[in-house]
Order: structure tokens, then sequence, then C-alpha cells
């Protein structure tokens, strides 16, 4: 498990972005669920959720279950910033055993910030995957 400091060291959005990678690659539910503003949205192609906590979007054994090993970022971008809110664009590829490619998405996190932290509101996924 990833220490807390470490999450609580995020000091913009981008860098909050890269460590929820670090933490799903990882399948650290809890320290997931500590990166998220509860409730959290999830809008993946046009359908949207509303969870009580990230941990409840997330089946890590059916994931695996794909075939998903781990995965990487391959862009990443901030659209928006100011003092309490941010938007940041990514692409990603989730990744077998072998390291090849089985799926590759863009998606965009809205984040807010509560104190010194930036948090996980929103997941908006452009396209069709599975999380649980």
């Amino acid at each position: 498990m990833i220490d807390i400091e470490q999450i609580e060291t995020s000091n913009s959005p981008s860098e909050t972005v890269i460590n929820f990678f670090n933490l799903f690659n990882q399948a650290d539910e809890y320290s997931l669920d500590l990166m998220f503003d509860a409730p959290c949205v999830f809008t993946i192609d046009h359908k949207t959720r509303l969870f009580e906590k990230y941990s409840d979007a997330i089946d890590f054994e059916a994931l695996r279950r794909t075939g998903w090993d781990k995965s990487n970022i391959n862009s990443l971008e901030t659209l928006y910033e100011d003092a309490t809110t941010s938007m940041v664009r990514f692409n990603f590829s989730r990744l077998d055993g072998c390291h090849c490619e089985i799926s590759n998405t863009d998606a965009t996190h809205l984040l807010v910030k509560k104190g010194n932290e930036w948090k996980i509101k929103g997941v908006f996924i452009h396209g069709n995957i599975e999380l649980q």
C-alpha cells in the first residue's frame, strides 16, 4: 500500500491523476477511496452513475479476468484549473501480462480541492470500458 502522505502531497491535479494510476495498478482500493471525493460520479459511454466511494465502482478481479495486468498513461493535459476545480484529460492503455495493449481509452477527471488536497470528483470515459 502507498503511504497516505504520498497522496496528500499531490500538489497539482496532474500529479493526482498520475498517483491514481499508480494506486490503480496496485489495486489499492483503500488508498483509491481516499483520492476520491465522495460521492463520485462516473460517466461511461453516455451512462452516468453515482458511487459512494471509488471501490464501489471498480472490481479488480473482474478486470483481471479480461487479461488486464496494468494501465499506462499515454498522454495527459490539464484542460482547466482554478483555485478549487480542475479538469485533466488523458489517454491510457490497459495492458496484459505480456505488455500488449488490450484497450486504449480517452478520459477526463474532474478534480476538486479539499483543503490542500486535490480529489477526483468525476470520471468521464469516452467510449465503453468495463470497470466491473
